[in-house]
């Protein structure tokens, strides 16, 4: 599914009246028809609803709402928050329709603001930027006071529908129908959560309107109907030989949650290295595992022997490594070397930091998998800065570096070379735990063996990632006792449920 930014939607609706002949009055009866059928499937019939138009198109889809529901015997109270001279064009052929069908118009008092149970709001649509002005500024603090479920329509009145707005103040909705595409600001982590429940409602536009789509939101329906099957001639050389490397002597959890998680997902042949004094805890844990010791230093892995990088078809690194500098001079030799895709987490990300001329001589496909604030501290930006705009920041890195970007969150954004963005939204709050993390690693380094292109194997194993949690909180576990080797243990479950044959 593509996500839009203002222009690019607008630049839809434009195309679709100019190049393929849609009235505007007919698009926006077609949105307001769809839209109404979801609320009407959402709500029981005895709700009342009071529904606030405004100006432009979002309030023309609020004329088409009041009417088909009122037309069906709901129980509606329409009310038009702007002055009529702010009702022109498509909304106004369709308010006229409305009063025609022999409808009225009230008047926002406290009486209807006291018995209505569900508000509509259809005020402002996605052109909105800065602060509001009179009346919108007191009516979005109404409906946010009002005690009703609120509903908005496309995007809640007041939020940007883009990234980078900082100062807004918006309808807090219980429940948005998106129409047509999701905007970025569902995806950021400042705006997402003023849209509640949010649905994407299709109301019939031509498709393939935008040119060049960059960004998509990945479906269930994406991963089933991409994801690699096993051949019956598979065999573990076939399946990815992978090699992980970190776990400092204080931190040999990280390196085991990861290689446990990538067998798990499915790896033929997984290698971990790391310090000598982690092996005979880590190889009796892992029986599947095979592991090698590195060069240390102060309990830090401060070289790697280059033959081992010799048959990998993946490498990461990074997880439990530690940030002392010795661990900078095995990121340096990776870049240099590996001749295969290279995964940098975790504390490589803060060495990495330091190496980023050598990263954008490196020709191979290369991966980073930062949370906010280690995107911040790689880009020089602030934590503030990537959250309202992480599409762009990481876009932006991806491109001058040359490598593909995993900016983790409630919303991951995973971002190739030249730009093409996919977002991943599997997952819940149970995932904020020290060694999620690790355990993507493990997942990320086995989809990067199995599939031919890396952004759709970054995609899969996000996707991977996020449902084990989803499916474990579903039932025997809770988002807050949940581990992160229970979500290695999960994955069973996703590729029975989601990956069949």
């Amino acid at each position: 599914m593509q996500i839009v930014r203002a222009e690019e939607m607008y630049e839809w609706d434009r195309r679709a009246m100019d190049e393929y002949g849609r009235e505007g009055y007919i698009l926006m009866e077609n949105a307001g028809r769809a839209l109404a059928g979801r609320i009407r499937e959402k709500f029981p019939k005895d709700e009342k609803f009071l529904v606030l138009i405004g100006g432009g198109n979002n309030g023309g889809d609020g004329y088409v709402i009041a009417r088909i529901l009122k037309d069906q015997g709901f129980g509606v109270t329409a009310v038009q928050v702007v002055p009529d001279e702010k009702i022109e064009g498509d909304a106004l052929y369709h308010k006229n329709v409305y009063t025609k069908s022999g409808y009225d118009l009230a008047e926002l008092t406290e009486q209807e603001w006291n018995r209505g149970t569900v508000v509509i709001d259809a005020m402002l649509g996605i052109g909105v930027r800065g602060p509001l002005r009179p009346p919108f500024d007191d009516l979005v603090r109404d409906v946010n006071l009002s005690g009703m479920h609120r509903v908005s329509i496309d995007i809640p009145s007041g939020l940007p529908a883009d990234e980078g707005e900082e100062e807004f103040e918006a309808v807090k909705a219980d429940t948005t129908f998106i129409v047509q595409a999701p905007k970025l600001s569902l995806f950021t982590e400042h705006t997402s959560g003023y849209y509640g429940e949010a649905e994407v409602v299709d109301i019939g536009l031509p498709p393939l309107s935008v040119t060049d789509p960059e960004r998509e939101w990945q479906a269930e329906e994406d991963v089933k109907e991409g994801y690699p099957r096993l051949p019956a001639s598979a065999h573990k050389g076939s399946r990815g030989k992978g090699l992980l490397i970190g776990g400092a002597q204080m931190m040999p959890g990280a390196l085991v949650m990861a290689a446990k998680a990538s067998i798990r997902a499915g790896a033929g042949l997984t290698t971990a290295a790391t310090v000598p004094g982690n092996i005979p805890s880590a190889a009796g844990t892992l029986p599947e595992v095979m592991f090698m010791g590195t060069e240390e230093a102060d309990g830090v892995i401060s070289g790697i022997d280059t033959d081992s990088l010799t048959g990998k078809d993946g490498v990461a690194a990074g997880i439990g490594m530690g940030r002392k500098e010795p661990g900078r001079a095995v990121i340096e030799t990776l870049l240099k070397e590996t001749k295969v895709p290279l995964l940098i987490d975790a504390d490589g990300l803060y060495h990495l930091r330091f190496l980023l001329d050598v990263l954008k001589e490196r020709e191979e496909v290369t991966v980073v998998t930062p949370h906010v604030k280690e995107m911040a501290d790689l880009t020089g930006e602030s934590t503030g800065e990537v959250k309202r705009n992480p599409f762009s920041i990481s876009s932006k890195f991806a491109r001058d570096y040359g490598v593909y970007v995993v900016l983790k969150g409630p919303h991951t954004i995973i971002t190739a070379p030249e730009g093409r963005q996919i977002v991943e939204s599997s997952g819940n709050e149970g995932l904020a735990k020290g060694g999620s993390g690790d355990v993507l690693t493990g997942i990320l380094l086995t989809m990067l063996m199995q599939h031919e292109h890396p952004l759709e194997a970054l995609a899969n194993g996000c996707f991977l990632h996020g449902k084990s949690a989803e499916l474990l909180t579903a039932g025997e576990r809770t988002v807050y006792d949940l581990l992160p080797t229970d979500v290695v243990e999960g994955l069973s479950s996703v590729f029975r449920t989601y990956i069949k044959e």
